[in-house]
């Protein structure tokens, strides 16, 4: 009896689904495992964001793989072996959990690999095990990543360069630009004679965050900070930048033997290039404003008789505003002045990024400056020329009534050239000209902006037109772990019920047939 059990036909249909069911599923978890390591190796995965937020952009390939064609000409003529650079990742892979913002840097890092795979490799190391190769690349416990040419030099990223925040939330991201990093990076380690830019400090300069020395770093510039009451302004200073004084320059005055503005004129006289940054609150520096007055800017000021103060004039513009209180406002290109060609290479794109100038201090023409064209004022051998406006509806406001003005446009950005020294004097109207909302924003135009008064001051190349990518959805980047397992029980245990099901239809309808 148990003999013809076993060798009936329905014991031999159940036996041969049970092992086809078997095999089935062995096959898919096989498939599975086989898929995984392959797209692990190979960085298979699709973008479905709209922005294509997590590819590396056709813009970032061309330029890096501009950049690492001159430098691999430059090294042949010079006998040398070709580019290897290494993207190290300063922590243990575990720490990179699949679906964490983490995994898109490594994402980031595994597609330019990928791309250029004669060049680019990626690895990790342990920071806090190999202490030595941590204190070398200059780690420190916020650095995620470090970029370098073999055995030269380097630059470490922490995880938050990668990413834009809100001003309302600092601790969720809003936007990803790991190809705009990168590209940045690189260009930054091959440059191995890069200048400096210095930040002025003790004139009570106030930063709301840093994200216009990240610029400037990126554009690359060494970043430092200078004293200039005790420290003269060092040989290799290429662009000094004053950003949001609220304390005068020290002069020598019987009371003071050091003298700020003497150092200012002197850098200028060598040729070197200023950058000044104002906002609607700037008190009156008389001895900064000296220093503007003779470079062409001054700032414009209403006096109340009744409170007996001068009152900051601030660009006003109730028709062309991006808000209501009609202080946000967005600049006009100025294309007939001499110093046009800095913002040709931004009007020339198919699309025109816009500049957003906020709280913008109005500025003025001094004595002794007469007009020389559109946008134009001459005086000797320096010629101020206007890269932005304000619109003709704009106005000039001070303490709540308009001021009126002989001025047909309000100047928001500057730029003065010395024909004779080869000195250089940018002074933009507004500091929140330089805030993270608008330098990282994907629709202005202020980072490119800054990179090409950069490029125009100094000898750097920056590389324009990249840029953060918004986050259009946060489904994928909080997926969890937890989640990503059970999607994949799920696709996994799916194929073998059906066709489980599908074999007992079989055998019901074989039976009942």
């Amino acid at each position: 009896m148990k003999y013809q059990v076993l060798h009936s036909r329905r014991a031999k249909y159940g036996g041969l689904t049970v092992s086809l069911t078997v095999v089935l599923i062995a096959a898919v978890v096989l498939l599975n495992v086989m898929f995984s390591t392959l797209a692990y190796h190979y960085s298979w995965y699709i973008d479905m964001t709209a922005e294509k937020v997590y590819s590396v952009s056709d813009e970032c390939k061309a330029l890096i793989g501009g950049v690492i064609d001159k430098e691999n000409d430059r090294r042949a003529a010079a006998g040398m072996e070709e580019l290897q650079l290494e993207i190290l990742f300063a922590s243990d892979y575990n720490a990179f959990e699949q679906g964490s913002t983490s995994s898109y840097i490594y994402n980031t890092a595994r597609e330019l690999e990928l791309e250029y795979p004669d060049t680019i490799t990626v690895s990790w190391f342990d920071c806090w095990v190999d202490k030595k190769l941590a204190d070398e690349l200059g780690v420190t416990a916020s650095t995620d990543v470090v970029l370098r040419v073999a055995d030269g030099e380097s630059r470490a990223f922490g995880h938050r360069e990668f990413f834009m925040f809100s001003q309302s939330d600092s601790s969720t991201p809003t936007g990803y630009g790991g190809d705009r990093c990168f590209a940045s990076g690189l260009v930054y380690v091959l440059n191995t004679d890069r200048p400096t830019a210095y930040f002025t400090i003790n004139h009570d300069e106030i930063f709301y965050d840093s994200q216009i020395l990240l610029s400037l770093r990126d554009a690359g510039y060494n970043i430092s900070m200078l004293d200039l009451y005790f420290d003269d302004i060092p040989e290799d200073c290429e662009v000094l930048v004053i950003f949001n004084p609220n304390a005068d320059l020290i002069v020598a005055d019987g009371v003071s033997e050091r003298d700020e503005l003497d150092k200012l004129d002197r850098f200028l006289s060598r040729g070197g290039s200023l950058m000044v940054f104002y906002e609607s609150d700037t008190p009156t520096l008389t001895n900064m404003e000296t220093l503007l007055s003779d470079w062409g800017v001054s700032v414009l000021r209403d006096y109340d008789e009744e409170t007996e103060r001068y009152y900051n004039c601030m660009v006003k513009d109730d028709t062309a505003a991006l808000t209501s209180d009609g202080f946000t406002i967005l600049g006009e290109y100025v294309t007939e002045s001499p110093a046009a060609d800095v913002t040709a290479v931004l009007r020339e794109r198919d699309y025109v990024p816009r500049v957003v100038f906020r709280d913008a201090t109005t500025l003025s023409i001094p004595e002794g400056y007469a007009s020389s064209g559109v946008s134009t004022y001459v005086s000797g051998t320096r010629t101020r020329s206007d890269l932005f406006v304000a619109s003709t509806s704009a106005v000039a406001y001070a303490n709540g009534s308009t001021v009126p003005t002989d001025m047909s446009t309000l100047p928001l950005l500057t730029l003065t050239e010395d024909s004779a020294t080869g000195g250089q004097v940018v002074v933009c109207s507004s500091v929140e000209f330089a805030l993270e909302d608008y330098m990282q924003s994907i629709v202005f135009g202020n980072n490119d902006m800054l990179l090409c008064l950069a490029e125009k001051l100094g000898s750097v190349e920056p590389l324009l037109g990249l840029k953060f990518k918004p986050f259009t959805t946060d489904e994928i980047s909080l997926i969890t772990t937890a989640q990503m397992r059970n999607w994949t029980l799920a696709l996994t245990i799916t194929p073998a019920v059906l066709v489980i099901g599908a074999a007992t239809i079989i055998l019901v309808r074989r039976k009942y047939a």
